[in-house]
C-alpha cells in the first residue's frame, strides 16, 4: 500500500511539473509575480497615504493646532519625510 501512494505522488508531480510547462514555466510565474508587485505596490502606496491624511484631520480637530491642512486639490501635502522602501 506504501508503495501505490509512492507511485501515485510521483505521477502527480509529474503530472504537475508538465502542466507547469506548458503553461509558460517558471519565466512566466515570475513575471506574473513581477507584475502584481508594481500593483500592489502603488495600492499600497495610495492607501497609506489617504490613512494619513484621514488621520491627520482629527489628529488638528483633538490637539487644537492652528494649522489644519488644507486639501483643495484633493492631493496630499505629507509633512513627513516618505519611507524608503529597499
Amino acid at each position: 500500500m506504501d508503495a501505490f501512494a509512492i507511485m501515485l505522488s510521483l505521477v502527480a508531480i509529474v503530472m504537475a511539473f508538465m502542466a507547469l510547462q506548458r503553461m509558460g514555466g517558471m519565466k512566466n510565474v515570475r513575471q506574473q509575480i513581477d507584475l502584481m508587485t508594481v500593483k500592489t505596490e502603488g495600492a499600497t502606496k495610495r492607501t497609506r497615504e489617504s490613512t494619513a491624511d484621514a488621520l491627520r484631520r482629527p489628529e488638528h480637530m483633538i490637539r487644537g493646532q492652528d494649522d489644519p491642512p488644507h486639501a483643495t486639490d484633493g492631493k496630499s501635502s505629507s509633512h513627513s519625510e516618505p519611507v524608503s522602501q529597499s
